[in-house]
């Protein structure tokens, strides 16, 4: 008899033992809807499985108070003393996030549904307020999104949505995002500081993103303009620029030899001259007839090569003059 008082006063000691080293978690992480005597405790024993509260949203924060987990505590026999003084357990909740580009590109669709005066060629960009909008899904189910509500100012561009993740599930949860939508332009730009002279080619062209209302009539905004073209003055990478900024390249330059060429009907004449200018092909230059020390105007027609267009016999005779002296 005595011995089975003694085998029955140690399993209570060891009981006791259990229930006192079971120990409250300041902070954890849970990857369900729910929070569970086992999550809150070191050793929760049959009590594991027992739901304390909901989880926060995937990708939140929440608390549960201490009193609240006591409760549920003693109700299923966990003994446990609040020696460090707890007054609430934070609760985080882990998820799978939705990217930022699709919840940008669910906002930009809902914005321009409510909206037709987008330039042509623009594009809406979507920034959030935190630089991200922070969206999670819980773990197995699809990271997608539906915006359900929206607000948008068109003026300033602000937005307030109301956003379902995963998207067209009616229980999951409905999160709010805020930021600005407004509409931008892609600019092509250099890629590395050019100079006078130089020819731009694909490879020299990059793109950057601009506000629509920062483009300007005059600034180049397709490629067209900028291959086989070389700037005016010295050009720096990643700054766009202007159709003033650019010409085509320079085929004749001041003070080169070039071959003079007068047609009218049949006839034709050559004679060298001096460039008196730069100039690019279609450009009219002032050129120094060599032989006859006049000068005449002609119109670049490539390297070094310029056509004379005479109004009059006057530029005719300095050159067919020079023809027949050489």
């Amino acid at each position: 008899m005595l011995s089975r008082i003694l085998s029955l006063a140690a399993a209570l000691l060891a009981f006791a033992s259990v229930a006192q080293a079971a120990e409250l978690r300041p902070a954890i992480t849970v990857a369900g809807p729910v929070v569970t005597l086992g999550d809150l405790f070191d050793d929760a024993g049959n009590a594991a499985s027992v739901a304390v509260a909901n989880a926060p949203a995937p990708g939140l924060r929440g608390e549960i108070t201490v009193s609240r987990i006591s409760l549920a505590a003693r109700r299923n026999g966990i003994e446990w003393r609040n020696d460090a003084g707890l007054t609430h357990v934070a609760v985080a909740r882990t998820g799978v996030a939705v990217s930022d580009e699709d919840i940008a590109a669910a906002v930009a669709a809902a914005v321009e549904t409510r909206s037709s005066s987008l330039p042509s060629a623009a594009r809406l960009q979507v920034d959030f307020t935190n630089g991200m909008a922070g969206i999670q899904v819980a773990e197995g189910e699809e990271p997608t999104v539906s915006v359900e509500q929206i607000s948008f100012n068109t003026r300033s561009g602000a937005f307030t949505a109301i956003v379902r993740a995963p998207a067209h599930d009616a229980l999951s949860p409905l999160r709010r995002v805020t930021g600005r939508a407004y509409p931008v332009l892609d600019v092509p730009v250099l890629v590395r500081d050019m100079q006078p002279g130089d020819i731009v080619r694909h490879q020299d062209i990059d793109w950057v993103r601009m506000p629509a209302n920062r483009v300007s009539q005059n600034m180049i905004a397709s490629i067209d303009h900028l291959v086989g073209m070389s700037p005016r003055h010295p050009a720096r990478a990643g700054e766009p620029l202007r159709l003033s900024d650019m010409q085509p390249p320079l085929v004749v330059e001041k003070n080169a030899q070039v071959d003079m060429t007068f047609v009218s009907g049949a006839l034709t004449l050559t004679a060298r001259g001096r460039a008196l200018q730069s100039g690019a092909v279609g450009d009219i230059v002032n050129v120094l007839n060599i032989r006859s020390n006049r000068t005449v105007q002609g119109i670049v027609t490539g390297p070094n090569l310029i056509r004379i267009d005479a109004p009059g016999a006057a530029h005719a005779a300095s050159i067919a003059g020079t023809a027949n002296n050489s």
